[in-house]
């Protein structure tokens, strides 16, 4: 069995005090109370302002809790492939301007003033990059990439492999794509958090695989604690964030070394939903089945007194 100081790499001090800050992990020995105390995590999700059009936006992972981004998706019962584009600002989505195309299930990534849509279902390979209020054209990508999912920024965008061209997967430098090492095995949706320096891919339908990008190569990383298929990801590469999906709503965190569950649970199930944020402070939105539903999620710390009992 592991000793604190292999797990946290710091022996277990006395103090005669609760030390302030403190942070999850830490760990002392109260000698005033006698007692051994710690910092615990808790997190939750919350629910946040609804968007104004229920749709899929599955690839998507854009913006921050106070200024969110969605754009493109997929209503199948009202409209098919859509243009819009909304943006959130912590309570409520207001319009942004139109894609240039219709389109879903691209790789999403950015920022609400910074952001890029590469391929997805409509525009074949196409890239629009977003300056704050309009769409323009950028590099199209190597290949027709569907069922993929993007993170990162602007000059340092990054595409998980896609159901066309399984496990391909590329990185936008602001102007083109370059394909890069693929996945070892092929995957469809699912999420990924980081830049193309460093990223960080699970939830993919059926396992619960995941997989570290160093930025030249993917190795395997450790499994997720249960099967998440289509869901969604925020964060970076070493701190991040797993959503649920219908069949299970748990959410999943990531701290660049393994993941563990948050105890928080999604309160709309769904999948194929775009996200945003970091650890801290993120985002969730739109889904399937088609849904308006936003949720904020935030964690929480208490100091905990551990006891034999």
């Amino acid at each position: 069995m592991s000793t604190f100081k292999e797990i946290r790499g710091q022996l277990i001090k006395s103090l005669t005090s609760d030390p302030s800050p403190a942070t999850v992990g830490d760990m002392w020995y109260n000698s005033t109370s006698l007692t051994l105390k710690g910092v615990v995590g808790s997190s939750a999700w919350s629910s946040g302002g609804a968007l104004s059009l229920p749709r899929s936006v599955a690839g998507l992972n854009a913006g921050t809790q106070t200024a969110g981004i969605a754009f493109g998706g997929y209503n199948g019962t009202s409209f098919g492939n859509t243009n819009s584009t909304e943006e959130y600002n912590g309570s409520s989505w207001t319009g942004g301007g139109n894609l240039s195309t219709a389109r879903r299930a691209g790789a999403g990534f950015g920022i609400q003033t910074s952001a890029v849509l590469g391929g997805g279902y409509g525009p074949s390979n196409a890239t629009e990059e977003y300056d704050g209020s309009s769409w323009t054209g950028g590099g199209n990508m190597p290949a027709n990439f569907h069922n993929t999912s993007g993170c990162g920024t602007l000059t340092a965008g990054f595409s998980n492999g896609s159901s066309e061209t399984p496990a391909q997967a590329c990185k936008y430098d602001g102007s083109s794509w370059t394909a890069v090492p693929s996945l070892p095995t092929g995957r469809s949706g699912g999420g990924t958090a980081g830049t193309s320096a460093a990223a960080i891919a699970a939830g993919a339908f059926p396992g619960a695989d995941s997989y570290e990008w160093s930025g030249s190569a993917w190795t395997a990383g450790p499994d997720l604690n249960a099967t998440h298929p289509n869901a969604n990801m925020f964060g970076t590469s070493t701190a991040a964030i797993l959503g649920g999906n219908p069949s299970n709503t748990a959410t999943e965190e990531w701290n660049g070394t393994n993941w563990s569950v948050t105890g928080a649970t999604m309160g709309t199930p769904r999948n194929a939903y775009g996200m945003g944020g970091t650890t801290t402070a993120g985002l969730a939105f739109g889904g399937s089945p088609y849904t308006t539903a936003t949720e904020e999620y935030s964690p929480a710390t208490a100091t905990k007194t551990f006891t034999t009992s």
